[in-house]
Formats: structure tokens, C-alpha cells, sequence
């Protein structure tokens, strides 16, 4: 395989020495888009400031959209290694410790600490405009959730060399937010960043078009291709080069720009706005009448004077009631009752608001749990659903900071072997990670008792992680069998062992402890149960049977009557002295026999 690799190897390089002819696939061109500055396509008659307005005076919308940011966000973030180690000759990467590359051979390196030490400080201060980077980033969740459009501006001071005109170093000074009202990007036709104008780092303010190449006219320094321009500048365009600004979208993505979501449900949006408004001119006394009297009559002053004195009465008493008699000439008359605005339940207000708020709330992911509407749970079964595509919702939003923003972030700061990771937002994750953590343990315990030894390995997500270096190899073992486990018994005599197949010299057994085989097995054929007293050695003690009777009764048998108790053996609930608790002293072959059984018993046996 390693010859065929050389093989193919070896033909491309010598197929690039020929002198061949190369062609490749066209890009394809957007002749929808114009070079230069390019504008966001928007709805007809609807402008970004439209966009945030609605959002804002909007009740629905903009809880919505905070609920979101704040569960992305609830447990901040923390700084994790890329790797553990890494090749210095041919720059793999590796998760385990590595002395040696295992690919080419070279030598490896930990993580540089370094690189965090200006990043973390700066990201602890406030900015120019006294915010945090938390801030910063609660602003950019709120552009994407809106326009689908965040900007974050990367200040850089640039150190140029005065003889080359060329950058020998820069670090960012300072984070802020880019308002997507005024923010664009300057692109081609084909949506490439860059190829329209170029700019000095010194004079923002002048730019050459194409066809003027060369250096500033100014101070004679090199141009850069300008990729984003601020729009908001007090008449003067601000002009932005190439890693100065970092441009995301989440919802929609595009070459270009995102698809903004309220412009989506700019309807829906507006039409929860004009029924708050309705409910609030309703309860305002400038609403319109409910309806209108009409009263058939050919006397019309004497109906007007009627009623001039029944408003009288009535700012008296409200609680009058009037009472009205109608007559005609013509022996008709009537009240009619024109009716001009139809009550909430007559127009389904309640149905109408919760269908326009779910349809809302499920584009972002937020459940009714998470908008403090318990009469929508359902339940709890329904509730650890809801908080689960919620939770779906939120593990999506993250992504977009951890593998889109935070990179380009960490690129600009000049940071390569740290990454930058949000908390998951999941109340499980952590009973996840206790659990994984337990098992991880349990697992070096019983590596442990196998002979390895486990070392703590250092990580950044705070999961407990172990690396088990082999045991050394056991001697062999002496001739004749090996000792016990545990050494030698208590005594330093071995004990006595069963010749194969049959007693041991003199026809004794060993000595048991309460008739129980000293190897957990079978008893040998015709073995008495329990060694015959010798002289001058003392009995075990033993637990008498469990019968019937207690203090002061014999032991009943089937085949005796009862007989009362010997003093030297307590009966059941007797009360026992402390020389009957210990019993006898054992002897030497007592002690050697348990052990022996010790040392063969399986351990938590």
C-alpha cells in the first residue's frame, strides 16, 4: 500500500514538470448582484429599521427572541484545548499525550498557555463603549434573530514597518458590534469579497477603484482590498480591509447576506401589534361607541329635551334606569339598536393571538413552557418535550458561536491551539456528566486491582478522564506452588495441606471451624463432620441450634425430653459472659486452617 502511495505520488509530481495545459470549471457568475457594495434584499416596502421597531414594540416577538438569547448564553463560556498533542514537524493533532509523532516521527508539544494570556484579559474588559464581550455577543444573537445579519468589528492596531510599508505586527485593541442598519459588504458579481475598492490603514477615508493601482497617494503606503463599509459614518464612509470584521449569518446563510426572519413574519408580526392596539383603544375613553340608538318619532324636540334631562339624571345616579314612552300620529313608532363593533369572543381574539404567537414562537424554537404559559403545557410528559425542542433550539444556536464565530474570533487574536466553547444549556448535561464521571472512576478502581496505574489527565470541559500505564511484568512463580494470597498466615507455618486422595499421616483431617471444609467444597467420603475432641485441646466454640424455648427452658428434642441447659454452653436470650464470647484460645492449626479458608474465600464472599 505505502508503494502504491509512493507510486501516485511520484506521477503527479512528474505530470506537473510537463509542460500540460490546464482547464478548469467555470465559477458561475450572479448577475443579480452588481460589483460593489451590495445591499440586502428586502420585502417590498419593508427597511431594517422597520425590522427592529416591529421587534421592539412587539410583546410576543421580542420576548421570544430574549428567551432565546438568554438560554444560549445562561451558562456562558469556557476555553478548551484543540488537542493534547501535536507534531511539530508535520502539525497533526492528537487527543492522547504523544512523546512521538507516530506518522513522520518528529517531536510533539503541548498546547501553548501563551496564546490565551492578551485574549482572556481583553475579553474581561469593557470596551470603547463600555460593554462587556458578553454584551457584545447578547447584541449580535439579537442581529441574527432579527435581520439574520451580525457584525463584529475586530480593532486592530497595526505596527508597519516604515522602510517596507509592510505589517510587521498588530493586535486587536478592542470588540464592538457592527449595526447591520449601516453595515455592508463589498463583493463582485460573484458574491467574492473584495475586488472593487482598496484603502491605505492610515487614510480609511480614501479609496482607489479599480484600474488605480499602486500605493496611497498620501503616504505612499500599501493598499488593501476593502471587504465591508460603514455606512453611518458622519459623512465619511468608514472602509474595512480583510480580518477587520467578522460577518455570520444563522437562519438563511447566503454568499452574502442572511434572510431575516421578522421580514418573514412581518404579517403575522404586525397583525399581534394592531390587536394589542385594539385592546388598548378599547379601554381607552377616545374608543368608538359600541353603537347607536335610533328612535322612530315626529316630535324630535321633545325627544331631544327628554333625553337632556335623562343625562342629567343619569350624571347623578348611574345606576338610574330612564323610561321611555313613544307615540306617533300615525300610531308607529320604534327604538332600533345599530350595533358597530362585535365583542372579543364574536371575533376569536383569544384563538386568533395563540395560533399567531405558536406560529412565532416554533421559527425559533421556543416552546410555551419557556414563556411562562402553563395553560399550554399540558402536562408533564408535554412539558419535558417542550423543554427538549427547546433545548434543540438553543444546542443550534450555540454552534453558530463555537464553529462560525468563535474561530474567526480566536483567528483574529492569533490563537491556534484554543477553542472556545459555550456551556450546554441542557439541565440533564450535567447529571450526564456526573454519571460519566462515576464510570470513569469505577473504571480505574478496577483497573487498579488488575495492577495498572491510572493517571488524571488534565481537561478543559472538566470531564474526568484517565490514562493507564501497563503493570510490570510478574515473576515467575517459585517451584512447589505459591503462597497464599496475602502471605504467609498468621504463625509462619504454612497450613497443613490434604495429601491426594485421602487423609492426611495419622488419619486425622484438619481442624474446621464449625464443621465447614477448609476449601469451600465437598466434604471427602467417611469424614466426620467435626474433629473428635483431642486431650489438652480445647473445643471450638459453636452456635448452639436454633429450637424452640429461652431463658429458663430446656431444648426439646424429638426423641428426649426437655433437659435443662448446660452452664456451659448459654441458651437462646442467656445472657453470656465476656470469657464465653471469646471462647477458647485457638491453636496452631486452628489459626492456620481459617487462613487457609481466607485466603481461598472469593473476596466480597
Amino acid at each position: 500500500m505505502a508503494e502504491d502511495e509512493e507510486g501516485r505520488i511520484s506521477r503527479f509530481l512528474s505530470a506537473l514538470a510537463k509542460p500540460f495545459k490546464r482547464r478548469q470549471t467555470p465559477t458561475p457568475t450572479m448577475p443579480l448582484w452588481s460589483s460593489g457594495i451590495q445591499e440586502p434584499i428586502m420585502a417590498q416596502g419593508i427597511t431594517i429599521p422597520a425590522l427592529y421597531a416591529v421587534s421592539k414594540e412587539n410583546l410576543i416577538l421580542r420576548t421570544v427572541i430574549a428567551k432565546l438569547g438568554q438560554e444560549i448564553f445562561r451558562r456562558g463560556y469556557y476555553w478548551e484545548k484543540k488537542f493534547l498533542s501535536k507534531c511539530v514537524e508535520c502539525d497533526e493533532e492528537f487527543q492522547h499525550e504523544e512523546e512521538e509523532c507516530p506518522t513522520c516521527g518528529g517531536q510533539t508539544r503541548k498546547p501553548d498557555v501563551d496564546q490565551t494570556t492578551y485574549a482572556k484579559w481583553l475579553m474581561k474588559q469593557e470596551n470603547s463603549m463600555d460593554q462587556t464581550f458578553m454584551q457584545v455577543i447578547h447584541e449580535v444573537e439579537r442581529d441574527l434573530d432579527i435581520v439574520d445579519d451580525a457584525f463584529l468589528v475586530l480593532v486592530k492596531e497595526y505596527y508597519v514597518d516604515p522602510e517596507t510599508q509592510e505589517v510587521s505586527f498588530f493586535r486587536v485593541k478592542d470588540i464592538v458590534r457592527g449595526d447591520p442598519i449601516f453595515m455592508r459588504i463589498v463583493a463582485d458579481k460573484r458574491g467574492v469579497r473584495g475586488g472593487r475598492y482598496k484603502t491605505c490603514l492610515i487614510h480609511r477615508d480614501e479609496v482607489h477603484s479599480p484600474g488605480q493601482e499602486g500605493e496611497c497617494e498620501i503616504c505612499g503606503g500599501k493598499m488593501h482590498e476593502v471587504h465591508y463599509v460603514n455606512m453611518a459614518g458622519s459623512g465619511k464612509t468608514q472602509y474595512y480591509i480583510a480580518g477587520e470584521v467578522i460577518h455570520i449569518s444563522k437562519y438563511q446563510p447566503s454568499k452574502l447576506y442572511g434572510t431575516s426572519p421578522v421580514n418573514t413574519m412581518w404579517r403575522q408580526a404586525m397583525t399581534l401589534t394592531a390587536m394589542d392596539n385594539y385592546i388598548y383603544t378599547a379601554y381607552q375613553k377616545r374608543r368608538s361607541p359600541k353603537g347607536i340608538i335610533s328612535v322612530t318619532t315626529d316630535n324630535l324636540e321633545s325627544m331631544k329635551s327628554f333625553w337632556k334631562s335623562v343625562d342629567e339624571k343619569m350624571e347623578r345616579d348611574p345606576h338610574y334606569i330612564p323610561k321611555v314612552g313613544i307615540e306617533s300620529s300615525s300610531g308607529r313608532g320604534g327604538v332600533n339598536w345599530v350595533k358597530f363593533m362585535d365583542t372579543l369572543e364574536e371575533m376569536q381574539y383569544i384563538a386568533v393571538r395563540d395560533e399567531i404567537r405558536n406560529r412565532i414562537a416554533a421559527f425559533f424554537g421556543v416552546s410555551s413552557i419557556f414563556m411562562i404559559d402553563s395553560g399550554k403545557s399540558g402536562g408533564l410528559n408535554n412539558e419535558g418535550m417542550q423543554i427538549l425542542v427547546t433545548n434543540r433550539a438553543v444546542e443550534f444556536g450555540q454552534k453558530v458561536y463555537t464553529e462560525l464565530l468563535f474561530p474567526r474570533l480566536l483567528k483574529g487574536f492569533g490563537i491556534t491551539d484554543w477553542k472556545i466553547t459555550l456551556y450546554p444549556n441542557e439541565e440533564e448535561d450535567e447529571i450526564t456528566r456526573l454519571r460519566r464521571d462515576e464510570m470513569e472512576v469505577n473504571l480505574a478502581q478496577r483497573m487498579m486491582q488488575l495492577g495498572y496505574k491510572p493517571e488524571l489527565m488534565e481537561q478543559g470541559d472538566r470531564d474526568i478522564r484517565f490514562t493507564y500505564t501497563q503493570p510490570p511484568p510478574q515473576p515467575p512463580a517459585p517451584p512447589g506452588g505459591a503462597p497464599p494470597p496475602g502471605g504467609m498466615p498468621p504463625g509462619g507455618a504454612p497450613p497443613p495441606m490434604m495429601p491426594p486422595g485421602g487423609m492426611p499421616p495419622g488419619g486425622m483431617p484438619p481442624p474446621m471451624m464449625g464443621g465447614r471444609p477448609p476449601m469451600g467444597g465437598m466434604m471427602p467420603p467417611n469424614m466426620p463432620p467435626m474433629m473428635p475432641p483431642q486431650p489438652g485441646m480445647a473445643r471450638p466454640p459453636m452456635m448452639p441450634p436454633s429450637q424452640p424455648g429461652g431463658e429458663g427452658m430446656g431444648i426439646r428434642t424429638p426423641s428426649s425430653p426437655a433437659r435443662p441447659q448446660q452452664r456451659g454452653s448459654p441458651g437462646i436470650g442467656s445472657p453470656v459472659t465476656s470469657v464465653q464470647q471469646r471462647g477458647a484460645a485457638p491453636t496452631q492449626g486452628m489459626r492456620n486452617s481459617n487462613a487457609l479458608m481466607n485466603a481461598r474465600r472469593p473476596r466480597g464472599a
